[in-house]
């Protein structure tokens, strides 16, 4: 699955819609078949595990300053941080900002999927609150409550105006004109046409824009992608003899590298290079392969990877098997 274009590595704490799109059972090009009772008592495993992440994730969001009142284009409908179809982005599920998940001290009933002991559960909440915090406390949440505070009748109305006009562009009729059946050009679609009307604000109403995407970008990516990660595959996996490193200018900074070996790489996978040019860990967001006219050669793999600030002693990281 994973090599049929089916990112389950890459997000592991979220990967059942993209199961569901690739079929029930797996097919397997050699070797025995997939038992299917196997298959099934594992993506219900894989169930229980993402509903207690969405709903950690949705109390997460519930910190948010200013939460549930949030005037930010992206949670228009449609779009592809809240439609119920396929999409690269963690949603926020339909009624979330209705649960009063403001109102809860802890994530609710997020370890009864899990199953945890008392301890475990102890132990969960205790990670909850203590990231809940960090967040509260990063730039990105405090711009976005600076940005909230600058808002005022003119830039709301402008806001308001940019949902109602996303409400229509990204309705299932829309959508369905633009392309009725590839779940991948739907989903680029709806990010287009977000995009495009983004480019459209002005003044404060463009910064609250702005400021929530970053805000939120930071959930996804620290609570759910690396999350994930250290959860499901454990430390970090060291790249040694890296060359041709290219650091591209930029927030977050984006890190391009060279490697020839004969392993394969994910995306969504955690590394550490072996240069002191990239002291933090990384991120791998995308993959190049390039095959010489060599035949016995190994190929050539160019990488990028975004860099995780402040991530240079946090873990240690292991060389690939």
């Amino acid at each position: 699955m994973q090599a049929a274009g089916a990112d389950i590595a890459g997000t592991p704490m979220r990967l059942t819609r993209e199961v569901h799109i690739f079929g029930q059972v797996p097919h397997l090009p050699s070797g025995p078949s997939l038992d299917p009772n196997q298959w099934n008592a594992w993506l219900q495993t894989a169930a229980r595990i993402e509903s207690a992440h969405r709903t950690t994730i949705a109390w997460l969001r519930s910190r948010m300053p200013g939460y549930p009142q949030l005037p930010a284009p992206q949670l228009a409908p449609g779009t592809a941080s809240t439609t119920t179809e396929w999409t690269r982005r963690l949603t926020w599920q339909p009624g979330e900002r209705a649960a009063g998940l403001q109102m809860k001290n802890l994530p609710p009933h997020a370890t009864r999927p899990l199953r945890a002991t008392s301890s475990q559960v102890r132990a969960l909440e205790e990670s909850a609150r203590a990231l809940a915090t960090a967040l509260q406390a990063s730039q990105p949440w405090q711009q976005l409550s600076a940005a909230r505070q600058a808002l005022d009748e003119e830039s709301r109305k402008e806001l308001r105006q940019t949902r109602a006009r996303l409400r229509e562009g990204l309705s299932d009729a829309a959508i369905n004109a633009h392309e009725a059946n590839r779940v991948l050009l739907r989903h680029n679609y709806r990010c287009t046409v977000l995009d495009e009307e983004i480019e459209k604000l002005t003044g404060p109403a463009r910064q609250f824009a702005n400021a929530f995407d970053a805000a939120d970008q930071l959930v996804e990516l620290a609570a759910s992608d690396v999350f994930g990660q250290l959860a499901l595959y454990g430390s970090p996996l060291l790249l040694q003899n890296v060359t041709d490193i290219d650091l591209e200018p930029g927030t977050p900074q984006n890190i391009h590298f060279s490697v020839h070996n004969d392993y394969w790489l994910n995306t969504g996978e955690l590394i550490q290079i072996d240069d002191p040019l990239a002291a933090d860990t990384c991120r791998l967001i995308a993959t190049t392969v390039s095959f010489g006219p060599d035949s016995d050669a190994a190929p050539a793999t160019r990488l990028t990877a975004q860099t995780l600030p402040g991530t240079a002693s946090l873990w240690q990281a292991t060389p690939p098997s």
